[in-house]
């Protein structure tokens, strides 16, 4: 499961064909959704845009010249006030770097904003209207696809328990074994068999929803795979209870198999951002729940290939337990 980044893009009604053409072109790279078809109904718009923005992980607001503004005794075309306060509120809660203002030339720019490096488009009217468009979008696409190698720390925490998971257990756990390797020890298993390692592998199993306890989930792999257990004796590192698949522990293979048991944090800081009430699970909470997992993998892919320690040993597959 690789699923796309979301991305919301806000305008005016005037500036909402400038919105899908925007949505057409950056689709090759995000899941795309545009005001106002995030709206649930019996909310205000307020409340809708504060719950909807740990939904996504990028924003365009599309400022067009719909108003006109007097400053200072000087006219001047400027977007509606809707789109620079989304602008600021989804900056806000996103961060500086995912949030992006597409400007059309010509209006007038809120002062605080002078100095930053806004993308332009021409008037809808103008010859070079589509060619703007396009150089817009091709920064953008770059911006995102350069930013989805790196891992925020949002609303949500998948960044920071992948990292701990990573830090405390992982890491540990292969430098540990690859010493009793090295040392030529002997393991023994439940049914009394012993073997040394001659080949070392390491399997992150990651379910792909979060909707039962972590614990049941390790239970129900170990009973259907027949996963048997190995305790390895403590070092400068506490001691841990393994997970075994004996069905690849061919000619002294040392296969172990771990399902995080810290997504349960996770699911649980999903379902107070939701603010959960009810059995079973929305489209939206699948959806930020998908959107975790995802940001859980990919963090945990970049640390396993940046450690000499857990590369080459550790991989991760997304399964449905």
């Amino acid at each position: 499961m690789d699923i796309k980044p979301l991305l919301f893009i806000g305008s005016s009604k005037e500036g909402l064909d400038i919105a899908k053409a925007l949505a057409l072109k950056l689709s090759e790279v995000a899941e795309i959704s545009i005001w106002p078809d995030i709206f649930d109904f019996n909310k205000s718009y307020f409340d809708n845009l504060i719950s909807q923005i740990a939904f996504f992980d990028y924003a365009i607001l599309v400022a067009t010249s719909d108003d006109t503004i007097v400053s200072r005794n000087e006219k001047s075309k400027g977007a509606r006030d809707n789109i620079i306060f989304e602008f600021g509120l989804f900056t806000g809660g996103l961060g500086s770097s995912r949030v992006f203002l597409v400007m059309q030339d010509g209006i007038k720019i809120p002062s605080d904003l002078s100095g930053i490096s806004l993308p332009f488009i021409s008037d809808p009217a103008s010859p070079d209207f589509d060619a703007s468009v396009g150089e817009a979008v091709r920064k953008i696409k770059a911006h995102i696809v350069n930013k989805e190698n790196t891992f925020d720390l949002g609303f949500l925490p998948s960044t920071a328990l992948a990292y701990g998971y990573f830090t405390n257990f992982v890491e540990r756990t292969v430098e540990r074994l690859l010493e009793d390797k090295a040392d030529h020890k002997e393991f023994v298993l439940m049914d009394e068999n012993k073997f040394k390692i001659l080949i070392f592998r390491f399997t992150i199993l990651i379910p792909n929803d979060l909707h039962d306890d972590m614990f049941k989930k390790v239970k129900a792999k170990r009973l259907k795979d027949g996963w048997q257990k190995l305790k390895v004796d403590p070092k400068d590192v506490r001691d841990y209870d393994f997970s075994i698949d004996v069905s690849k522990a061919h000619h002294g293979e040392l296969h172990l198999v771990d399902i995080p048991f810290t997504l349960n944090a996770l699911n649980k800081a999903i379902e107070l951002y939701s603010k959960k009430e009810h059995i079973g699970k929305s489209n939206k909470e699948a959806i930020l729940e998908h959107r975790e997992i995802r940001n859980f993998k990919r963090t945990l892919d970049y640390l396993i290939d940046s450690s000499s320690i857990t590369k080459g040993i550790v991989n991760i597959e997304i399964v449905d337990i």
